[in-house]
């Protein structure tokens, strides 16, 4: 079994391109880039193409294929990336600077999608409620470390719907600075609306800190509908959106978003700082106030559906949930 494949591009994200060369139906695709995996697919397809978003500088990137008999190839390529193409100015490329290493005294809760004690509401998240709404842990496949939780939402017909996963760990009220990552797929029995455009309408990642009568809500979501990131206003009560651009992901990929925030607790008010996405950082660099809530000391992480007007079904796949604290 053999397998080729090429670069085309210089800035981020890169096109890789390849086709693998076998007797044997293939059954499955992944894409390494410096050692870490970005990309895997069960598929049949002897060929893929797919933008990567690759960091500035010098990268190996390799690509593997396996058949049905279990016989895998592969080959590298060394990929050098001069910069990213954004559209707006808030954009810009980092070899870490935008979100920084965790530092050694720092507290990790890893394989959070693992863990249990996941609470799954559709009403407590503030908009329309989901006629049918689920997760299941320690799911094989789709994943990438063999146990991913799946999520599921659809909403009434001709109805807006949304769902929330959370995952409470208790008073962690010492920390001021919030590192939360996770890799995620989404797939649907029909992907687009009849006017073309994805059913997922927005998905939600968010960070919440509970200091005394303060809230410290970091709300995020990359924005189908509107085409950008948002992040919430705690005490405007709603979706702000930023300039950078969302990605507005297509189904049965896999991706990774990290997002860095840090609390001031002096003045109560939290710091949208940078999102990292496949690799690449981007600037947020956004102030807002907090909220005011009873009395109460708690962190928890959690992320959300949100479908399209017509209640639209999808599933997420999430896995690899990390986030570090300190």
């Amino acid at each position: 079994m053999a397998v080729s494949a090429k670069a085309a591009g210089s800035n981020s994200p890169i096109t890789i391109s390849a086709t693998a060369y076998s007797n044997h139906a293939i059954t499955g695709w992944t894409i390494y880039v410096d050692s870490n995996l970005v990309f895997r697919k069960n598929t049949s397809a002897s060929s893929i193409g797919l933008p990567i978003g690759i960091s500035h500088g010098s990268h190996s990137v390799v690509v593997k294929a396996w058949d049905s008999t279990g016989a895998n190839g592969g080959t590298s390529l060394n990929v050098n990336v001069g910069g990213v193409a954004p559209s707006s100015s808030t954009a810009s490329i980092s070899n870490g600077g935008l979100i920084p290493k965790p530092p050694s005294n720092a507290k990790l809760f890893n394989g959070i999608d693992q863990m249990s004690g996941w609470i799954a509401c559709s009403a407590c998240a503030n908009s329309g409620t989901a006629s049918s709404y689920w997760f299941k842990q320690w799911v094989r496949n789709p994943s990438l470390d063999g146990a991913s939780m799946q999520t599921y939402i659809k909403g009434s017909y001709d109805s807006w719907a949304d769902d929330l996963f959370v995952k409470k760990f208790g008073d962690q009220t010492w920390a001021r600075n919030i590192e939360f990552s996770m890799n995620f797929l989404w797939n649907a029995p029909k992907t687009k609306q009849s006017n073309g455009r994805y059913v997922v309408q927005a998905i939600e990642f968010d960070a919440r800190m509970l200091i005394g009568e303060f809230k410290y809500l970091f709300g995020t979501q990359c924005n189908y509908a509107y085409g950008t990131w948002d992040i919430w206003s705690n005490t405007g009560y709603k979706w702000e959106h930023t300039a950078l651009p969302c990605q507005k992901w297509a189904p049965n990929s896999w991706h990774k978003v990290t997002w860095y925030f840090t609390i001031d607790d002096n003045h109560k008010s939290l710091h949208y700082v940078a999102v990292r996405v496949d690799g690449v950082d981007y600037k947020v660099d956004k102030w807002m106030a907090a909220g005011s809530v009873p009395y109460n000391k708690e962190f928890l992480v959690q992320f959300e559906q949100d479908t399209d007007q017509n209640g639209d079904p999808w599933y997420l796949w999430a896995d690899n949930i990390q986030v570090a604290l300190w």
